[in-house]
């Protein structure tokens, strides 16, 4: 689950952990926060033990900033 502000109307929303695709299972509004976005991504099994890796969202065409998990 990742929060983010600013993305937009959340259409035509893609992710990638790791430089692969990852299926984005919800985005829309976080619920509590007034102008709070949250994201529900699937972290691809084969990503498993990779470490360290960059997230990174595009929303309607709009890339986000990136940010780093550590995959067990």
């Amino acid at each position: 689950v990742l929060y983010g502000t600013g993305l937009g109307g959340l259409k035509d929303v893609t992710a990638t952990i790791g430089g692969v695709n990852a299926d984005v299972a919800y985005a829309g509004a976080q619920g509590t926060y007034t102008g709070l976005d949250q994201f529900n991504l699937i972290i691809p099994r084969t990503l498993a033990g990779r470490g360290r890796v960059e997230v990174v969202l595009t929303v309607a065409g709009k890339v986000s900033n990136s940010v780093f998990i550590r995959v067990l």
